[in-house]
């Protein structure tokens, strides 16, 4: 509960800088200068930090500093990546630290890299290790733990998913997941499951409109070989148990070239789907396998092997043995502390002036030099808000045709510091209707038809089911279906309606006047949810006092309850229009829930941010038109000072690519509001400033001029009808708006002028690639856009 405390303004944040400075060289002329050093058995943060340090002092400079750990003494100048032997010898005791927190030392001859780190293997939702096919494997307990793998080189023309799994008497009562992938664009799938209250298995495909299907008879509990085959030219997928054909479907090519590669479960905050028993020797191909190449293992990898996992590490997670290039040293779990890799990053950027702009190699900035010296003063922090994440969907780029692939996704996140504290609130009574409806119609919204979305929340036996799931997942038991639970937070949140309960105690509690409020956010529903949420507190506190009870602050029940004393276990989470804020009436209802909140209740408990930074991307994929460029870099900045000096203990983003847009809408907006999440003490200005000239060089003068010219004509009210800058009500983006109102043709032809200029003044090639991919994401499509409303 302590994690969640707020804490003093700045406290424990600020960077700690000695009084004098230290120089330290990393390379020179073009050769190491240094030796990284790991413990023997480090950290999966700490080799995964080790692993990026080795590549970017690659990048700049040419040079590949070794790896070693400390079973030896390391000659000459060391870096010392996370906790180890040497580390202990200096007296640096990370245990000491504070949560999330890391330090970095400049000594002559020692630079010290250290954080506090997840223990070996205790990632949040790592499983364990039992006895496999040949040698280890890797054992689901069917609640919690499963295997993200980043980058599995999946190939949608054709391959074979692969694996040993191990399967338990027991049956399980709904689906488990053995591997899947999920493409996007359309969303498409591969999955090999385990059936619900059975043991047979089946391999399904879905290409964004038809789904195809193969499934095996049952099969006795033990060892069995699985074998999924797929091929785009025969249009042909097939499954093997055993070596022998379960049968054979239709296979319809799907969108999972770069996805990451789920085991054992869906992966995510929560997992979805897991799996009971155990999983080995996992191969993904480029090729289709045969029953006899695919028999017994282990596996050696060959030229169309994209993954190979043998599963025998026996703690945290498994390793890629395919020899491809890549993400080798799998990255630590999303929640689980990492302080040695922000260690890592924030030395990169701090000492040796490294960005990451965006995904891929082409939004990494460096200045190459073949000797890299680094000086400067010991620094000790923590980030600013304790968790930092958006929607863990794909990304798009340049276009929205071009997904990034996984392994560059999480790359780019893991740099952004995205992660930290586990949390995670949203709509969570998605499972009750299935569990309880049957046996108790009187817990479910009255005079709503014969399948209620949403409970009666004044019901007593609905509310004592509520406080006995919270209590059974704070317990150990995991998470009922359909609830929203992680970490140290059990959610609690409507679902995403307002179809409320039509009885009279439930009626009594909604607020007849606030029903006539024309925002989105308002409070006809506020006394009515959270004295509901307010109930499952009180009783959930009595048995587990350090747990927490999160809620949204959300639509209809998004003001502040007044009158209405909250308990202290209640952690709350504000839904904010803020990309929207050219519409004055928004701006003033948001600053109404903002404020509220945080007056009454900023001293009293942890308040955390819920931003739609996917606004109009969300309105342009449903109204099926190219949108105007949200950009709002400088409005974002104020919005992230009122939220630091407020102490807002976490963040979350939904972006513009959840909708299927170019992650360039988001660009620099995404990158200096997570910046200044993690560093209140940042100048935020100076962030954008540096983003053109470090990322556009010569051309980057013609490139700030357009998009603060885009920027202004977005976030300014004086570019909207009359009628928008005095409407009382919440506005969204149209089409009209978009290309009557702010891209117009005089504007169009302006911003024209400043991209033909700004591809003259790009000089190296790098600058005119960026220049290009600005113009092909970007400008084109916002002429196709203006081209479309013109054809109107």
């Amino acid at each position: 509960m302590k994690l969640l405390l707020p804490l003093p303004a700045g406290a424990c944040l600020i960077a700690v800088v000695s009084a004098s400075a230290d120089v330290f060289t990393l390379a020179r002329d073009g050769k190491p200068a240094a030796t990284i050093v790991l413990a023997e058995k480090p950290s999966q943060a700490a080799e995964f930090a080790a692993m990026e340090l080795q590549s970017h002092v690659r990048l700049i400079t040419g040079a590949v500093l070794p790896i070693v750990t400390d079973a030896a003494p390391t000659k000459g100048p060391r870096v010392l990546v996370g906790e180890s032997r040497a580390t202990a010898a200096l007296g640096i005791k990370p245990a000491e630290l504070t949560y999330q927190q890391y330090l970095i030392r400049l000594r002559p001859e020692t630079l010290i890299l250290l954080g506090r780190d997840a223990s070996p293997g205790a990632d949040a939702n790592a499983p364990a290790y039992a006895e496999g096919k040949h040698g280890k494997a890797l054992s689901f307990d069917g609640r919690d733990d499963a295997v993200v793998i980043p980058d599995c080189r999946f190939s949608d023309e054709v391959g074979s998913l692969e694996c040993w799994v191990y399967l338990p008497e027991a049956t399980q009562e709904g689906e488990s997941t053995i591997l899947r992938l999920d493409g996007s664009n359309p969303w498409s799938y591969h999955i090999i499951r385990r059936w619900p209250k059975a043991s047979s298995l089946g391999y399904t495909t879905y290409n964004g409109e038809t789904g195809s299907n193969v499934s095996s008879g049952e099969l006795a509990p033990g060892w069995h070989h699985v074998l999924a085959t797929h091929d785009a030219k025969t249009a042909v997928q097939e499954l093997f148990v055993d070596g022998v054909s379960c049968g054979q479907s239709k296979y319809l090519i799907t969108t999972c070239k770069g996805a990451v590669l789920n085991i054992g479960g869906i992966g995510g905050p929560k997992v979805g789907n897991p799996f009971a028993g155990r999983i080995d020797e996992v191969r993904v191909s480029a090729v289709v396998r045969t029953p006899q190449d695919a028999s017994g293992g282990p596996y050696e990898p060959d030229a169309a092997t994209g993954l190979l996992m043998h599963c025998d590490e026996g703690a945290g997670l498994p390793r890629d043995s395919s020899g491809r290039a890549g993400l080798t040293v799998p990255p630590p779990d999303w929640y689980a502390e990492r302080g040695t890799l922000n260690a890592v990053y924030d030395f990169l950027e701090r000492f040796c002036g490294v960005r990451w702009f965006m995904p891929t190699d082409i939004g990494t900035c460096y200045t190459p030099t073949p000797t890299l010296t680094v000086r400067g003063s010991d620094v000790k922090r923590a980030p600013k808000m304790i968790y930092r994440w958006i929607t863990p969907t794909n990304l798009y780029l340049p276009t929205s045709n071009d997904i990034v692939s996984a392994g560059d996704s999480t790359l780019w996140r893991l740099r952004m510091r995205l992660g930290g504290q586990p949390f995670w609130v949203c709509h969570s009574f998605g499972g009750y209707y299935d569990r309880f409806y049957k046996d108790h119609p009187d817990w479910f919204a009255q005079g709503q038809g014969d399948h209620p979305s949403q409970p009666c929340f004044t019901n007593p036996g609905f509310i004592a089911q509520v406080v006995q799931d919270a209590r059974d997942f704070f317990d150990g038991k995991g998470a009922a279906p359909g609830t929203g639970a992680i970490g140290d937070v059990f959610g609690l949140v409507p679902m995403d309606d307002n179809r409320w309960c039509q009885c009279d105690r439930c009626q009594a509690m909604l607020d007849a006047e606030e029903a006539k409020n024309p925002q989105f956010t308002n409070g006809h529903a506020s006394k009515y949810v959270w004295t509901f949420v307010n109930a499952v507190a009180q009783e959930t506190r009595k048995t587990h006092p350090n747990k927490w009870i999160g809620a949204l602050a959300y639509w209809e029940y998004g003001y502040y309850p007044e009158g209405l004393d909250l308990e202290p276990n209640i952690v709350v989470q504000m839904c904010l229009h803020t990309r929207n804020w050219w519409c004055p009436s928004m701006e003033v209802n948001d600053r109404k829930v903002f404020d509220s909140w945080v007056q009454h209740e900023g001293k009293r408990r942890p308040l955390y941010l819920w931003l739609y930074y996917n606004f109009p991307a969300l309105q342009s994929y449903w109204g099926k038109y190219n949108s105007f460029p949200s950009y709002f870099a400088h409005t974002a900045v104020k919005q992230m000072a009122m939220y630091n000096q407020a102490d807002i203990r976490g963040i979350f983003l939904e972006h513009s690519s959840e909708f299927g847009q170019t992650h360039l809408m988001d660009v620099p907006d995404l990158y200096v509001t997570l910046k200044l999440a993690d560093d209140s003490n940042l100048d935020g200005d100076k962030l954008i400033d540096e983003f053109f000239t470090r990322f556009y060089g010569a051309a980057a003068e013609p490139m700030r001029r357009l998009y603060e010219g885009l920027e202004q004509t977005y976030s300014s009210p004086s570019s909207y009808p009359p009628e928008i800058q005095t409407s009382a009500a919440h506005q969204h983006q149209t089409q009209e708006l978009a290309w009557k109102w702010l891209g117009t043709e005089p504007r169009m032809a302006e911003w024209g002028k400043l991209m033909d200029e700004a591809k003259r003044a790009a000089q190296t090639d790098l600058e005119k690639h960026r220049v290009a991919l600005f113009e092909r994401g970007m400008w084109e499509y916002m002429l196709e856009g203006r081209r479309q409303y013109a054809a109107k």
